[in-house]
Formats: C-alpha cells, structure tokens, sequence
C-alpha cells in the first residue's frame, strides 16, 4: 500500500510540474504546433488529369479561425499590399489596435527546421562550409519565407520555402493555424495574392541546369529557361484550403502575381507573362519574350485614363539591354510598352528581373531599383528609375551609390508614399527618400548593426513602411523606426533570425513580419518603439 501512495505521489508531481510547463510555454508567447482538435485533412494527388510531383496536403481546423470581422480589405491584389507598395492594413479589430504578441515556427510545421532567432549566423546549416552570407541567403532562399505576409479576408497569409513549398492560413489574434497546404510542387517564397476568396501562390527555384550554360556558351539566349524544377500556381479557398484550380508553368514562376477584376497575371522563368481567368485559371492570353527571364519581379498594375488595365513586370535578359521592364494589355496581352536604363548605364546580373515596381496610380509614374555598371572589382551601381506609366518613357534615373554586388536579390523594393519614394540600397545598407517627380535624393541613412557586402548579404530588401508619420523597415535582425523626413533613426528593435525581402505590415497597433529562420511574428508597435503613437 505504501509503495502504491509513493507511486501515486510521484505521478501526481510529474502532472503538476507538466502543467506547470505548460502553462509557462502558453505564456511565453511562442504558439503551440500541436492542435488538440480534430483536423480535416484533404490529399491532392492530381488536378485535372494532371498528377502532382508530391502529394498536396491540406490540414485544416475550423476551430481556429476569427469568428469576427477583422475589417480588413477582401483583396490583397499585388505583392505588398498596394500598387504603391506600402503595406498598412485598415482594421476595426479590438485586440490589433491594442497589439498583439506571438511567435509561430511555421517552417517546423511544413517539415522544416525554425531555428531559434537568437542562433548566431555561424550555427546555421552548412554555415561552416559555405560561410555566413552564402548560409544566411541560403536559408532565406531554402527554408523560411524571404518575403512578408499577407493581410486579407480575416485572414493572415504566408508562404514558406520548406521544400515541399507551403502556405498558410493564420489567425492574426492567436496565431494559431487555421489551414495550410504543403507539398506544392516547388519553393514558396513570394507574398500569397488575394481575391474574392481565393488565394493564389505561385511557386518555382532559382536555379539554370546545365543545359542551359550550353546555350549560354553558344549565345542560344532565347532557349534559356530559368528554374531546375517546376514551377506553377495554385488557387485555394481562403476559408478551408480546399484546391480550386492550378497550373503548371513554362519555367519558374517565383514572383507573385496581380489580380484587377478577375484577370490574374504571371511572369515565369521562361519569359513568358500570362493572364488566366482568377476564378477558373483559364487562359485569356500568353505572351512569350524568349531571352527574357522573370525572377523576384512581381507584377503590378496600372489603369490607364481610358479604364484599360495594363500589368507591368520586370524580366532579365543576357544580352543588351540586359533588363527590362515590360508593360502588357490586361484584356489582351499585347505589348504596351517596354523600358530599361538608358544609355551608359547597364542593368547588371538579374537586377531589373528581380525588383516588384511600386506604381502611383495617382500621378502614373512607375518605379523600379536595379543594380547596374558592374565593375571587375565586384562592385556595382544601386540605381532608380522612373517611367511614365502611360508610355514606358523614362522620366528620370538617379545613382543612389555604389558598393560591391549585394547576393541573390539586388535590388531593394520601392515604396511610394505621396510624392516621396523610400527605398532601400542592399549593397551599401542603407535607406534613401527620393523626390518621385524630380529623383532628387532627399537623404540617405546607413543603418546601423546592418553587415553589408562583401562580408554579408547586406539590406534592407524589402519596400519600407509608412505608418503614423513613421517610416518602419525591416533588415538583418533588427526593425528600424525611421523619421521619414529627414533619415534620422529613431529606434532599432532587435527580433534575431534575419528578414530577407520583408517589409512589415501593420494593421492598427501591430506589425506582423516573417523571417527566414522560419518564423512568423506579431508585435505590438509599444514594443518596437513606445513613442510611436507620439507622431502622426
């Protein structure tokens, strides 16, 4: 009997201090990846007729979503948010406008690792063999998720690299998961689209094969095709994650798309742009403009004065002009426009293929960043360019300085703010405001903390944000508050891991950010810095 009362003492001390553990780990703030309730789970294995490289599953837990209305918008139409790029999201939420506080290893759930964000670059995988900066964008490119999130329909919208590629469907108040899909056919890594329900992610690699160094050997340049695997899109239910339609691509299709009344628009590594009905991925027209490639360049839009759409994408090229950005008919497909850097410049590397360009529609002008003038010294020019949106006609070019060429991603993302452009300059790390009518530099600021090339992969990537007559951008460890009129930084507020192409998005009282080490994130501004609600 008295070793049955031992017994029972021991096991009722492991329950409590259980407990106990478990409480501690709730409070913490980091979401459990283990979900009690019974998950509907769907198996994809073929869409069409057409079979999948990987089964497509789809875990979805009805119990976790909202319950209530956000006040969010319905769409998130292009990458970033808005055609300008500034990522602020309306809400009538309670808690948001208060701030929120969580942390979800998201890439742990699509099969990957999440790293701890305060594990020191040197611990990351093959860290030892490669060195930091080829680890670090490794990772970004690999595993976490190298742009930001999505805010629309109630709904918080990510993509991870992990391979299988994966998106998810996040309640923005807990962090819990409402659904997400994994086994996509290739690397997430750009920013979900959404409209009318429906959440569309496009997936691809940034990698050539052999052959296609054979016809770059023979100057073959219109048979280049970037993308070692597949690439597609796909289009889920934004509520549950059931599969509506996909699409297998010609090359990859690694930048997001954009969607203006139902026409859905893609760029891919074969040169190709295409427009497919959004609700039923029907094909309204395809251009191909062999020799061309798509990268990072996510696509925009623009209405011209008579209501036409046009989408305007940017695409890499091997050979003279080396860039372009390209504008097509959305009802169509025909070649509106086209425009590169003027002469003596030279886009260099995938730069022009790799930015999104921000659009103002209201004063219809677009924007784009490109490394160029590339010297045997390994360094290169960071410069900015403005096109007339009707026409393609160059308004301006401006130099924002030189320093050696930034890996991967070159460019950083603009974002237009009234007649004010932000962008960031990843070679030299630094932030510039520029006049959008004149391309006057209106000041420039090296962000402190930030390691820059060629000892690392430098930064900031992605567009910055405007919010509360503050400037809010998001490089290396840190989120930087920034006084958007003269560049004085205000705060720095460490996070760890490393944000690759992130730019915050907020909504009311709190930023949600990803970060490559496989991590979503919501913090309360009080956070990142209390003075905020100080400015307006």
């Amino acid at each position: 009997m008295n070793k049955l009362k031992i017994i029972a003492t021991i096991l009722l001390s492991i329950t409590i201090i259980s407990s106990i553990f478990f409480m501690l780990n709730i409070t913490s703030g980091i979401v459990s990846t283990e979900n009690y309730q019974k998950p509907i789970v769907t198996i994809y294995t073929q869409y069409n007729g057409t079979y999948f490289p990987y089964q497509l599953k789809v875990v979805y837990y009805p119990g976790n979503a909202t319950g209530a209305n956000m006040g969010f918008p319905s769409e998130w139409t292009v990458s970033n948010f808005q055609q300008t790029h500034n990522a602020v999201v309306n809400t009538t939420c309670t808690s948001l406008n208060i701030g929120v506080s969580w942390e979800l290893p998201a890439a742990q759930i699509a099969g990957g690792v999440s790293i701890p964000l305060t594990t020191p670059p040197t611990q990351l995988p093959a860290a030892n063999i490669m060195g930091v900066k080829k680890a670090l964008v490794m990772l970004t490119q690999m595993v976490g998720q190298p742009l930001g999130v999505t805010l629309a329909d109630n709904e918080l919208f990510v993509e991870m690299d992990s391979l299988p590629g994966s998106i998810f469907a996040i309640n923005p108040l807990t962090g819990n998961v409402i659904w997400y899909a994994t086994g996509l056919a290739s690397y997430a890594m750009n920013n979900p689209i959404v409209w009318n329900d429906i959440v569309f992610v496009t997936v691809g690699d940034v990698g050539f094969n052999f052959a296609n160094f054979v016809h770059y050997e023979k100057g073959q340049y219109d048979q280049i095709v970037r993308g070692m695997g597949y690439g597609a899109i796909y289009a889920f239910n934004a509520t549950d994650g059931v599969l509506l339609w996909m699409r297998f691509t010609m090359g990859e299709a690694m930048p997001a798309p954009a969607v203006y009344n139902g026409i859905l628009a893609y760029t891919t590594g074969a040169g190709c742009f295409v427009g497919v009905n959004a609700t039923t991925g029907q094909v309204i027209w395809m251009d191909r403009f062999k020799g061309l490639f798509a990268s990072m360049s996510s696509v925009n839009y623009y209405i011209l004065p008579n209501g036409t759409p046009i989408f305007i994408g940017g695409f890499t090229s091997l050979s003279s002009p080396y860039g372009l950005l390209i504008a097509v008919n959305g009802l169509n497909g025909n070649e509106v426009w086209n425009a590169t850097l003027p002469a003596p410049n030279k886009p260099y590397n995938t730069g022009m293929g790799d930015v999104p360009p921000a659009v103002s529609q209201r004063y219809g002008i677009v924007i784009q960043s490109t490394v160029a003038n590339a010297e045997p010294n390994g360094t290169v020019d960071t410069m900015l360019l403005a096109v007339n949106a009707t026409n393609g006609k160059v308004l301006w070019v401006i130099n924002l300085g030189r320093g050696y060429t930034p890996p991967a991603f070159k460019g950083g993302i603009p974002m237009i703010y009234n007649d004010t452009v932000y962008v960031g300059i990843p070679s030299l790390g630094s932030v510039a405001a520029v006049n959008l009518f004149t391309g006057k530099i209106l000041w420039e600021t090296r962000l402190p903390s930030l390691g820059i090339p060629p000892e690392f992969p430098g930064g900031p990537r992605g567009s910055p944000t405007y919010y509360h007559g503050l400037l809010w951008v998001a490089a290396g460890e840190y989120i930087y508050v920034i006084n958007p009129h003269n560049g004085k930084i205000l705060s720095m507020y460490y996070v760890g891991g490393r944000f690759g192409i992130v730019n915050p998005v907020i909504a009311g009282s709190t930023m949600f950010v990803s970060n490559s080490y496989g991590w979503v994130l919501a913090i309360p501004l009080n956070t990142i810095y209390p003075a905020w609600s100080d400015f307006s």
